[in-house]
């Protein structure tokens, strides 16, 4: 996955350097490589924009000096920035005017790590569609979908199988199965969830993937992965 980049902007320095604190340690926590580049004012930010500089994230304070959070956040969302600001604000007041901006969330001070935590998620996987989310207790590991061939469940937990290698994590088939997209993952068997862009062959009991790898195909999810296998081959 590549590197995920963050701006946050704060013009109160010690809430700034709490706040970029919290999230370098929440990517790390994930496992998620990450920077995150703080700024005391918008428009210093956007002078980085106008040499351009992009980032993946913006964490912006509604009210400060010069340009405030809600204007410059206006000015992305008009230049086709989309699903990328988090509202930090110290009134819900301000927060409700920030929705015309369409951010993805508002936090209020004092930011708690757990809402923090929960907007960055959301984030993360709003700007990572082609990447499959596996977490395993605090920790989340990032997979580009293309490269999961297909998902089994083994000893109450969930292996991932890429082409060569294998990653087994402590949640469930039915939880790993919540973060795939359903137009391009389907069950052939109740213990496996299939890619189905790696299938090249489906018979009555069993599939076969590019890479020669045979899953079994259960009586009951034959029907429906064939029509899920149709579906996506057509789209």
């Amino acid at each position: 996955m590549p590197i995920y980049r963050t701006a946050l902007c704060e013009d109160e320095k010690a809430v700034r350097e709490e706040l970029a604190a919290e999230c370098r340690d929440i990517f790390a926590a994930w496992g998620v490589a990450a920077t995150v580049d703080a700024f005391a004012s918008a428009d210093a930010l956007a002078s980085e924009l106008a040499g351009g500089k992009e980032w993946d994230l913006y964490l912006l304070d509604i009210q400060m000096e010069g340009t405030d959070g809600l204007a410059f956040a206006r000015r992305l969302y008009e230049n086709g920035v989309r699903d990328r600001v988090l509202f930090i604000t110290g009134s819900a007041e301000y927060a409700l005017a920030g929705y015309s901006a369409h951010p993805l969330h508002y936090l209020l001070k004092p930011v708690r790590r757990e809402e923090l935590e929960g907007a960055l998620r959301m984030a993360l996987e709003k700007r990572r569609p082609s990447a499959l989310l596996f977490r395993s207790g605090g920790r989340i590991t990032a997979l580009p979908t293309e490269e999961v061939m297909y998902l089994e469940s083994r000893n109450h937990g969930v292996v991932v199988h890429l082409e060569g290698s294998e990653l087994s994590f402590a949640s469930p088939l039915v939880e790993a199965e919540k973060q795939t997209p359903p137009e391009a993952f389907a069950r052939c068997h109740k213990s496996y969830l299939v890619n189905l862009a790696w299938v090249s062959e489906v018979g009555r009991t069993e599939l076969k993937l590019r890479g020669g790898e045979r899953l079994p195909v259960s009586r009951a999810c034959y029907a429906p992965f064939q029509s899920a296998l149709v579906r996506y081959l057509n789209k």
